[in-house]
């Protein structure tokens, strides 16, 4: 009994909470008999009443992964990062019982209700059979809301997110890709040492723009870049804990 205890602390360890403490939804009248701690003192000084935070359960939430691939993402190792993240995050959403849909998004989509383990195998197994060479991103919007719609590419994009939902970005880059000059005329292999491309000089300047253009469109947002899959669980413990 003491072992399986163990093991499952051991375990709850290398998993992800996803913002364990109650998350804050907003002020209301203290209610005589609560914690003291759930008063807002400074609310309650403005408007000479004691006032309350109401907070808002998140635990057994709605948790939404969604996977953007596109052939930007066989630059380098990204793609095997993005699985790893995807395989940490819906692994932890099981453990915790939180209620999980994966949608895969590459020029189609695809939505995957979550209820154990396996699922996420087939998923990854799914990413691993895809022919991204030719793929370009589809136009996509999450209609589900009050979730917590968690969005995992490179970004290298635009996309329309859901403002009833708690959005949080995830992006997955290689250093170099935010400063590409190193990379003129450097032969760049995808993950199956098949595809070859070359970064044009008369590009660069585009591609620098654009790149800065689309990082200011997501600057309100909550977001991460990860550029590697060292220490990659204490990242997202940091992120989401």
């Amino acid at each position: 009994m003491k072992k399986i205890k163990i093991k499952k602390f051991i375990l709850s360890k290398s998993l992800i909470k996803f913002f364990e403490g109650d998350d804050f939804k907003e002020i209301r009248d203290y209610i005589p008999g609560e914690d003291v701690r759930n008063i807002h003192w400074l609310s309650s000084s403005k408007h000479q009443k004691l006032l309350s935070i109401q907070r808002e359960n998140l635990k057994n939430q709605k948790i939404i992964l969604a996977i953007l691939l596109d052939k930007n993402m066989l630059f380098e190792d990204k793609l095997d990062i993005v699985k790893e993240i995807l395989n940490i995050l819906a692994f932890s959403a099981i453990y915790y019982k939180h209620k999980l849909k994966i949608y895969l998004i590459t020029d189609k989509i695809e939505i995957f209700d979550i209820k154990n383990i396996s699922q996420i195998k087939k998923i990854l197994n799914k990413i691993d059979t895809l022919n991204l060479k030719k793929i370009n991103l589809k136009n996509f919007y999450i209609k589900e809301k009050n979730a917590l719609a968690i969005y995992i590419g490179d970004f290298f994009y635009k996309i329309k997110l859901n403002k009833k939902n708690k959005n949080i970005l995830l992006f997955v880059r290689k250093k170099i890709e935010e400063n590409p000059k190193s990379l003129l005329f450097k032969n760049v292999k995808s993950v199956d040492n098949k595809l070859k491309t070359f970064i044009d000089l008369s590009n660069i300047k585009h591609y620098l723009s654009t790149l800065k253009r689309n990082d200011a469109y997501y600057k309100k947002i909550k977001k991460r870049k990860i550029y590697s899959k060292i220490n990659l669980l204490p990242i997202l413990k940091e992120t989401f804990e």
